[in-house]
């Protein structure tokens, strides 16, 4: 470990929650004085910051000539890899379902929806160019946020702690780096770290987490989504432009 590993984990940790807090909030108070907001900028500006981290990472693996083993990307087949396929297929496969059920909410219901998704709805796609950026950072989010908080902050903090601790960190760091959600949505948050956490350590691999974590981005997006524009169509002419102007 080398000092390059310490300062990391003080970004990831600390650094990269407070930056994401502050900027959605300051993203919040812009929306609320009216100002328009480029989601499809967003979505680029957050691409940008996740690759840069993923090749920070991968070079100091590569220069430091540390196993790949290490930061979960193995090939190593098993039981465990079986009953984590099986897991992360039946949990798509629900999810899906979920998708598909919102042509057949009430309209009210997806209200309701739209009323708790809160101030996160700000950063949901409306329109079919954005969703496609969506799904790009969905995708991304899965292979660079298992990388960084499955992949390195459990090898990180294996080397101070037992393993179970350390896989506990990751997960209520992974927590905490979306703080900016609210605080009423971080022990969901966690709770989903803790599943991609266990996943990881059922197979000892990196590749179903990111494929489950994917999905899930994905999946709810496209299903956030689909409710907003059912909710848009549901809405009188003139009020549409008021929910729209509110979205933005």
């Amino acid at each position: 470990m080398i000092l390059f590993d310490h300062l990391f984990m003080f970004v990831l940790a600390i650094v990269h929650p407070i930056a994401g807090y502050i900027s959605f909030n300051r993203l919040v108070r812009r929306a609320a004085a009216g100002e328009p907001i480029d989601r499809a900028r967003i979505y680029l500006e957050t691409l940008a910051g996740h690759w840069l981290l993923f090749g920070f990472t991968l070079a100091l693996w590569f220069f430091q000539q540390r196993s790949w083993n290490d930061l979960g990307f193995n090939m190593t087949m098993g039981n465990g890899n079986i009953i984590g396929a099986l897991l992360t297929v039946a949990a798509i496969v629900l999810l899906i379902m979920q998708v598909r059920q919102i042509a057949a909410t009430d309209v009210e219901e997806l209200r309701g929806l739209q009323k708790q998704l809160g101030k996160l709805e700000i950063l949901f796609p409306r329109n079919g160019n954005e969703l496609g950026r969506f799904y790009a950072v969905a995708l991304t989010a899965g292979i660079v946020e298992e990388t960084l908080w499955r992949g390195f902050m459990i090898w990180y903090f294996s080397l101070f702690f037992p393993l179970w601790a350390a896989a506990l960190i990751s997960a209520i760091g992974f927590g905490l780096a979306h703080a900016y959600q609210g605080i009423a949505n971080l022990p969901r948050v966690t709770v989903v770290g803790i599943v991609f956490t266990g996943l990881y350590l059922l197979t000892g691999s990196l590749w179903l987490p990111m494929i489950l974590h994917a999905a899930v981005d994905i999946l709810q997006g496209r299903m956030v989504y689909d409710a907003l524009r059912r909710v848009d169509d549901d809405t009188p002419s003139d009020g549409n432009v008021a929910v729209e102007a509110s979205a933005l």
